[in-house]
């Protein structure tokens, strides 16, 4: 086989679980909400025992193949008001990595993020909320610029089967095209 063959034959593999999901679905979807009013310091405490978050994180923790998320801005909030407390923690020097801001930011989006992960959506979410101990990781880092904001997200969770997971980029790229998240971006 000549390697034109050949990449032919692994494009088409490559698309038999994209072809798979266009024709099944994805394996599970769920939703759950976060009132950011509610993030307490849970750097010293596992907040996945909190009363405020245990059942959400029990739930999470059925999630185990390849995720695409985003968070979806549901409290009437003006975005340049979030960007403007993002901005005002990025300022601060010294901060846990968040996300890169465009240069031209789209302040009609109602998406504030869109992600995808491998396996355990559950400890990513932990670390866009702000809790992971290592400063580098990249999140949202919700704690530490929006939790005086009034802001309220719905996260969508879009769960696939195992072999989506090196696919994962496509889905993303495409539905944050669609959605056009104010922050984060996606090539």
């Amino acid at each position: 086989m000549n390697h034109i063959d050949r990449i032919k034959e692994i494009c088409g593999q490559a698309a038999e679980p994209l072809i798979e999901v266009s024709r099944n679905g994805i394996k599970s979807y769920q939703t759950f909400e976060v009132d950011c009013k509610d993030l307490e310091d849970y750097n010293h405490i596992d907040i996945r025992d909190s009363e405020k978050f245990k059942e959400t994180f029990s739930q999470l923790k059925k999630v185990t193949g390849p995720v695409l998320y985003w968070f979806e801005i549901i409290s009437d909030i003006d975005n340049q008001a979030i960007i403007a407390e993002l901005t005002k923690y990025i300022n601060l020097g010294d901060y846990k990595s968040v996300p890169a801001l465009k240069k031209t930011l789209n302040f009609d989006t109602r998406a504030l993020y869109v992600g995808k992960v491998k396996t355990q959506f559950w400890g990513r979410l932990i670390q866009h909320l702000g809790y992971y101990k290592v400063k580098a990781t990249q999140g949202l880092q919700l704690y530490y610029w929006a939790k005086n904001l009034p802001i309220k997200f719905k996260i969508h969770v879009y769960e696939f089967e195992k072999n989506m997971a090196d696919l994962m980029p496509i889905v993303e790229n495409a539905l944050a095209k669609e959605l056009k998240p104010l922050i984060g971006k996606h090539k």
